[in-house]
């Protein structure tokens, strides 16, 4: 992954303090009930980093009391700019993974948003099927399918066939795919739509080798949920039908070019 302009996550953190400043009523200042009124018109890694920067700049001003002001606003601003990001940056040549790894849980999903808006400004998040892939391979590596209390060492393959899908139905994917409309073995057995879905097999990811592991997973949802419509969670065969106990599991969307792309993975029942 490409190095990252401290530019780009001072962006990030501007839009969390104009999020904060845009949360004030009638009054010079923002209170706890302003914030979470303003965090329900959030959503994602945006509405998260506003919420922690809040925190954050809240128990710095943590007298009895104290009420936050754009002028710690502002100050705080600096601070993490200077603090949370621009130290990390140890030759001053953009920050590197390594770098970010280092980073404090308020940095990184400054950095996660910078990502984000990025891609945003590059082609308005319309994204060929080949550079989609290319951010799936990217992202996806050395992470593996934890749902269903896997037995199986089911690691991520990217998944991808040419179509000209509108929309993804049972239908669609088996047609895409060429399934057998009789064989039980080849039906589309499971198939749950919608992103709560996909972030809810991420989130019960429990094997963690480290918190890494689960900023990986943000990330890469979080690509997805950019580049992909119509996720799916998808598992082909109906129960006990497969000798070796052994299901195809995709995780899968429709790219702007109509094609299904996503990942490939494996669930064994016993």
């Amino acid at each position: 992954m490409s190095r990252l302009s401290k530019k780009d996550v001072h962006a990030a953190l501007d839009r969390a303090a104009k999020n904060i400043l845009d949360a004030r009523g009638d009054d010079p200042f923002v209170s706890r009930k302003d914030i979470r009124l303003k965090l329900n018109t959030l959503s994602g890694v945006e509405q998260q980093l506003t919420s922690i920067f809040y925190r954050f700049m809240d128990h710095r001003d943590h007298k009895p009391g104290a009420r936050i002001t754009e002028t710690d606003v502002r100050g705080t601003l600096a601070y993490a700019k200077e603090k949370l990001i621009d130290k990390y940056d140890v030759n001053n040549n953009g920050l590197s993974k390594a770098e970010i790894a280092e980073m404090s849980l308020t940095a990184r999903l400054a950095v996660r948003l910078a990502r984000m808006m990025k891609e945003d400004q590059v082609s308005s998040g319309k994204k060929s099927t080949a550079t989609i892939v290319e951010g799936l391979k990217a992202l996806g590596e050395g992470l593996y399918f934890p749902a269903w209390a896997n037995e199986a060492d089911a690691f991520l393959q990217v998944f991808q066939r040419e179509a000209n899908l509108e929309n993804l139905s049972r239908e669609s994917f088996r047609e895409t795919l060429g399934l057998s409309l009789v064989d039980r073995a080849e039906a589309v057995y499971f198939f749950q739509q919608g992103v709560e879905e996909l972030a809810w097999i991420f989130e019960n990811y429990e094997d963690f080798e480290a918190e890494a592991d689960q900023e990986k997973f943000q990330t890469l949802l979080d690509f997805m949920i950019a580049n992909l419509r119509d996720i799916t969670h998808i598992i082909v065969g109906e129960d006990g039908l497969r000798s070796n106990s052994e299901y195809p599991v995709y995780l899968v969307g429709i790219t702007p070019d109509g094609d299904l792309v996503g990942f490939e993975t494996t669930t064994v029942w016993t």
